[in-house]
């Protein structure tokens, strides 16, 4: 074969193999795709997986409530009964003072023959009244008693009603989520590889993932409760020129304040935005990003309270969902009380612009 046709058929050959491959631009883009679809999956695993927490705790939590109402019946029958005990020596009690028959022991001390009568009479008296006073006083506190084991209880049954609403609307949630991930399953061809990695992104969530969050925010409250008193330690934070004293904390002083205050806030980096505050901390592999904004808000002692509410949780890049945000926001308080630092100072505003925040202050004698 010469030259000729052997580099003609190399070119029929090359020619064959291209038109019978993708091209490198569709098969790039079927490699994103399949990315994509695999990494909404295991956002989808990782959302179910929170959820049925979090039904678990609601249903926990149900069968809590449903035991305290149980109970506080029964101790509204028992306290019934000492209402009724209390009622009858109270009533006694009044009607010996409405019909006079006090007025008449009273009188007994004039037919008294001697001191010493009269001081046994006087010491005679005083124990009734004692025992008058004490008889009053045990039908009040029982009925106290009485009415607030009924306000418990009906309070009881209203969280109860709104636990199984919760429980409801979670447990619908959780199961639509599931059988949207069962279908998209059962059409993938990586199905048992994504489930497998679903698995391993939930234990390493759970094993990894919450315990390091959990650590970040401990330590963020921390830091959040002690800001006030850095802020005062510098003038250069407070501007005073007007009736109105304003705070303005960048981003880059609040990423130095918080990285003094443990190791492993070293890691954690804020960015203040337009109307938000973004967080990203890493440790080894693991990655938390935080985002929120700082809002005002009364606290229970009446108190405005700059508050850091967190609206976005991610984990390695992946979203979690809001039920374990609500929970982590019941157990740590992120946020300051300037009012506790500076008894003269409270806070009428709070927002968050490009690489700093601004609150504003006004004396309060």
């Amino acid at each position: 074969m010469n030259s000729k046709k052997l580099t003609a058929l190399l070119l029929s050959i090359v020619l064959l193999i291209q038109i019978s491959l993708p091209s490198g631009g569709a098969l790039a883009e079927e490699t994103n795709s399949s990315q994509d679809e695999a990494k909404e999956l295991l956002q989808k695993g990782l959302t179910i997986f929170e959820i049925d927490k979090e039904v678990a705790r609601l249903n926990e939590q149900d069968a809590k409530i449903g035991e305290q109402i149980k109970q506080n019946e029964q101790d509204i029958v028992k306290q019934n009964g000492n209402v009724d005990v209390t009622r009858k020596h109270a009533g006694k009690v009044l009607r010996a003072y409405y019909t006079g028959d006090r007025d008449s022991i009273w009188m007994l001390l004039f037919a008294a023959n001697s001191f010493t009568d009269v001081l046994r009479m006087f010491e005679y008296l005083q124990m009734i009244i004692t025992n008058d006073h004490r008889s009053l006083a045990q039908f009040t506190d029982s009925f106290q008693k009485l009415t607030k084991l009924q306000t418990e209880l009906a309070n009881s049954r209203t969280e109860l009603q709104n636990t199984k609403t919760k429980f409801l609307e979670q447990r619908e949630r959780l199961v639509k989520l599931q059988e949207e991930l069962d279908k998209q399953l059962a059409v993938s061809v990586q199905a048992q590889a994504i489930a497998t990695q679903i698995k391993s992104l939930n234990d390493q969530w759970k094993q990894e993932g919450l315990p390091l969050a959990r650590d970040y925010l401990d330590n963020l409250s921390s830091a959040f409760r002690e800001l006030p008193q850095f802020l005062m330690s510098d003038s250069k934070y407070i501007s005073i020129t007007s009736t109105t004293p304003v705070v303005n904390l960048t981003d880059t002083d609040f990423n130095t304040y918080l990285h003094s205050k443990s190791d492993l806030l070293k890691t954690l980096n804020f960015e203040f935005k337009e109307g938000a505050m973004v967080a990203t901390g890493k440790k080894g592999d693991l990655q938390i990003a935080i985002q929120g904004n700082f809002v005002l808000l009364t606290n229970a002692e009446n108190l405005n309270e700059v508050s850091f509410v967190v609206n976005n949780l991610e984990f390695n890049s992946f979203k979690l969902p809001d039920t374990t945000i609500a929970d982590f926001t019941k157990e740590f308080s992120l946020g300051f009380v300037p009012k506790k630092v500076v008894s003269y100072l409270d806070v009428i505003s709070v927002e968050t612009k490009k690489g700093v925040a601004v609150v504003k202050l006004k004396l309060s004698l």
